[in-house]
């Protein structure tokens, strides 16, 4: 039987994780496309849905760093918690 051990987080996490729903369209070549709306112009494609989804991660965390960074704010309809999280797509 397997056992699930709880690892807890650092107490001192001091970012935010940025949640974004993601929409996903396979192309007639099989290539895969994903979007972000609520992140304009926040875009990728991939080979498969594996990497398409790995490329829109990347892509998001450049634009969001790059909001930040220019001292615009993410948009009020993204949710933003102020804990790591994992998300997992199947």
């Amino acid at each position: 039987m397997n056992t699930l051990h709880y690892i807890p987080t650092d107490k001192n996490f001091t970012g935010n994780s940025y949640v974004f729903p993601v929409e996903l369209t396979q192309k007639g070549n099989g290539d895969w496309v994903a979007w972000i709306a609520t992140l304009p112009g926040c875009a990728a494609w991939g080979f498969s849905k594996d990497d398409v989804l790995t490329a829109i991660t990347k892509t998001a965390q450049q634009y969001v760093r790059m909001l930040l960074e220019k001292g615009v704010t993410v948009p009020d309809t993204v949710t933003t918690l102020q804990t790591p999280v994992v998300a997992v797509t199947l």
